[in-house]
């Protein structure tokens, strides 16, 4: 029986055949060796469990799951599923198509230990599938000065990837991914995350490549613009929703604002708009009765007759 290892490295899968040996490469070439790397498939239709296997078979490290049928389908419902399987004092997300460099376990976790840290950030760049050509970073702030906040995070003024998080188990151990959001769910996490007293701080270091390829969720999910509002509804309505336990009004308001704004658009192309009755609720909890309906009115005349911005933007004040 193998001791318990002080990293549990969680990497949701689906349908990465050819790209997930480079990822799973880059974990056994890690300088820091005690961890482990709990993979939950999302019932793949390619070959990828039987690269899974392959690995399991050769690394006592790698530990392979399929997600049970009665759990939603999804990334998030397989990181959830991947953390109550996992047995590390220390938690490391991570995307089953990026790179970690050599160094990036032993300097996230001497950093954490050294400062006595829950959790630390570290930082990643893109690179192009095709050409392996390095191009940009996922976020561009000044790590030195930015403060770790809710708030910023929130509002865009910072922001990081999964794969830049690496924190310890009780940090993250009451913290779910939201398995409705099928895009910013990490947004969507370490908002949540942050809520509670915390010690995090930037490392600006480059351990990740990311890889972005015509594949990635991100470029699927934003080809199409309808559904991507939709989308970014959805994420709005959902981190408002999941912020009401913490009663962070200021946040909850911001979000349900977004909404509204999101929903408008929505509307005006004539479209369903998603969550609109429970969004209604909290509108009304959260700003007032009256500025919730009013909120339904403007969609009625986005809707209807293409207009009611200026009463939607009463709504959201």
């Amino acid at each position: 029986m193998q001791n318990k290892p002080l990293i549990s490295i969680i990497i949701p899968v689906y349908n990465r055949e050819k790209l997930l040996s480079e990822t799973l490469n880059s974990l056994i070439s890690q300088s820091f060796t005690d961890w482990e790397c709990i993979l939950v498939d999302d019932r793949s239709t390619d070959g990828s469990y039987h690269v899974m296997e392959q690995y399991e078979e050769k690394d006592y490290r790698f530990k392979i799951f399929k997600r049970p049928v009665v759990i939603k389908k999804g990334a998030n419902a397989c990181r959830n599923y991947g953390f109550k399987k996992s047995l590390g004092s220390y938690i490391k997300w991570f995307d089953s198509d990026d790179i970690m460099l050599p160094n990036h376990l032993e300097r996230a976790v001497t950093i954490l230990v050294q400062n006595k840290l829950d959790f630390v950030i570290t930082d990643t760049v893109n690179f192009n599938h095709e050409t392996r050509e390095i191009t940009n970073k996922p976020y561009c702030f000044d790590r030195n000065k930015a403060l770790i906040t809710s708030q910023n995070l929130a509002l865009n003024h910072i922001g990081w990837i999964t794969d830049d998080f690496f924190g310890t188990r009780k940090i993250v151990e009451n913290i779910r991914f939201n398995e409705f959001i099928v895009d910013g769910d990490e947004y969507n996490f370490f908002i949540k995350m942050l809520q509670q007293p915390f010690r995090g701080v930037f490392v600006d270091e480059v351990l990740t490549h990311r890889r972005v390829h015509a594949d990635s969720i991100s470029i699927i999910n934003r080809a199409n613009d309808l559904e991507y509002l939709k989308i970014l509804a959805t994420l709005k309505f959902q981190t408002a929703k999941d912020l009401v336990v913490y009663e962070n009004k200021e946040l909850i308001c911001w979000f349900l604002s977004g909404y509204m704004r999101i929903s408008f658009d929505i509307a005006l192309k004539k479209k369903i708009i998603p969550y609109k009755k429970d969004v209604f609720k909290l509108i009304c909890n959260y700003f007032s009765i009256p500025k919730g309906f009013i909120f339904i009115l403007a969609l009625f005349l986005a809707k209807y007759f293409n207009k009611g911005y200026n009463i939607m933007k009463y709504a959201r004040s």
